[in-house]
């Protein structure tokens, strides 16, 4: 019995130890406030805490464990740079779209994370888009500004103990997104939008807020916003027909969340109260769920099963809705998203399909008039047509709504083919950026008007 309990104890002092000798370090990794030059795709330096690429820039702002700040210096520094490259409180601003993206489990902001590269190309892609469409429309591009909220996503370093970091990372995620500090930033990059638009001419699109979360991101930004936006919906319901719904910023895209389709649910039952949607309301709320996600479809519901055990249900359905990734509840879900090259769909672009090298390649800047011809044509075919079982192209994609989905509902969930996005962390995917370039300025709901009139 003695020489069990020694064993015992030797194990467990062995577990603990492999444990912290995996341990990623719980620390700040952007502390150089002076800016860095990079290449469009990056990489940047090793500590800065803004970027500088040709056509956009980057800043980092960091959480710790707890959800604080880990330098409210880094907010500080990010929003007046903002405010210096919009010009903002300066007649005619210039504008900016500024785009957050908030890393899931498994990373962070350290130099090298995969997610800051596919960042990157994200904005150069934006970027890129953006100034097409400024030729189409003939206006003055708006600067592109990408705002990278890191925390400690990643924790262990050794397996199992990655894994099994599951509900420490998740607790860490909703702390992150329910302390207060995201929120704050994410309401003051929203006053900077408005302080903007208030000295742009309104016959120019205005400056734009785009919030994008990934996996345990994805929960954590819901965290920060979801009151907000329940608030807000409640009382644009209440005002005379017609009003557009509205979330914090303008737009939320979720890849692959990891969180559960109950504490969607009250968002869900707002947005179908509304009798009749006006033909200008554009998706608000995108959740997009790769059908190859395993982590949430598989892993995801055991680890709720475990961690609700001592919770009760009234019906089956709240049940499954407290267990099930938002993305793979099947009440919820109201569009596919398939992959077709694009020449099979896309008269308006002009242009073949791109170049097969493994898998699609980023849109290259000659086929980008196509991208900008045809963002201007689905807006103006979602405005004019928006219906259960429509059809609407992006890049080498086509967006297709199911019966659930009620006719401009600003809140999508869409179930995403393998090829555009493979599995959970295959947010990467030069498909998936491609079909992101276009849907995320079509989304967008603007006064100016364009050419042959179209929004």
């Amino acid at each position: 019995m003695r020489a069990l309990l020694i064993n015992s104890t030797l194990l467990l002092v062995l577990a603990t130890a492999l444990g912290t000798a995996g341990c990623a370090g719980n620390r700040q990794y952007r502390t150089s406030f002076e800016p860095a030059n990079i290449s469009a795709f990056g990489p940047g330096t090793a500590d800065a805490v803004i970027e500088v690429a040709p056509n956009y820039k980057l800043g980092f702002v960091e959480f710790d464990d707890q959800g604080w700040f880990w330098n409210p210096k880094q907010k500080n520094a990010v929003e007046q740079m903002i405010r210096k490259d919009a010009d903002i409180g300066q007649p005619n601003s210039v504008g900016v779209i500024m785009v957050v993206f908030v890393h899931g489990w498994k990373n962070n902001a350290a130099f090298g994370n995969s997610n800051i590269a596919t960042f990157q190309a994200a904005l150069q892609k934006l970027s890129e888009v953006e100034l097409a469409l400024c030729q189409k429309e003939n206006r003055q591009p708006r600067k592109v500004v990408g705002i990278y909220a890191g925390w400690r996503g990643l924790s262990e370093s050794i397996e199992p103990f990655k894994e099994l970091s599951f509900w420490g990372r998740k607790a860490a995620a909703q702390r992150v997104g329910g302390y207060g500090a995201m929120t704050e930033l994410l309401m003051d990059l929203e006053s900077l939008q408005k302080a903007s638009n208030d000295s742009r001419p309104t016959n120019l699109p205005p400056s734009k807020l785009v919030i994008v979360g990934h996996s345990f991101g994805a929960d954590a930004v819901y965290n920060a916003i979801s009151q907000i936006v329940t608030e807000r919906f409640v009382d644009t319901i209440k005002q005379e027909k017609g009003q557009l719904l509205k979330p914090l910023g303008d737009q939320v895209i979720l890849l692959n969340p990891a969180f559960e389709a109950a504490r969607l649910y009250d968002l869900k039952q707002l947005a179908r109260s509304v009798e009749t949607y006006s033909p200008e309301q554009r998706p608000v709320v995108s959740i997009l769920t790769s059908d190859g996600d395993w982590a949430t479809h598989y892993v995801f519901p055991v680890g709720q099963t475990i961690g609700t055990v001592f919770q009760s249900h009234r019906s089956g359905l709240q049940k499954s809705a407290n267990h099930e990734a938002v993305g793979w509840f099947e009440p919820f879900v109201t569009h596919e998203l398939h992959y077709a090259p694009r020449a099979a769909h896309a008269p308006s672009s002009g242009h073949p399909p791109d170049a097969m090298v493994g898998k699609l390649m980023l849109r290259s800047p000659d086929k980008l008039p196509g991208a900008a011809e045809n963002i201007l044509a689905q807006r103006q075919k979602w405005r004019a047509e928006s219906a259960p079982e429509e059809i609407n192209y992006f890049g080498d994609c086509v967006l297709i709504s199911n019966g659930n989905y009620r006719p401009h509902d600003p809140i999508l969930v869409i179930s995403v083919d393998k090829q555009i996005m493979k599995d959970h962390n295959d947010i990467g995917n030069t498909v998936l950026l491609n079909f992101l370039q276009e849907y995320i300025p079509f989304c967008e709901n603007d006064t100016s008007v364009a050419v042959g009139g179209v929004k």
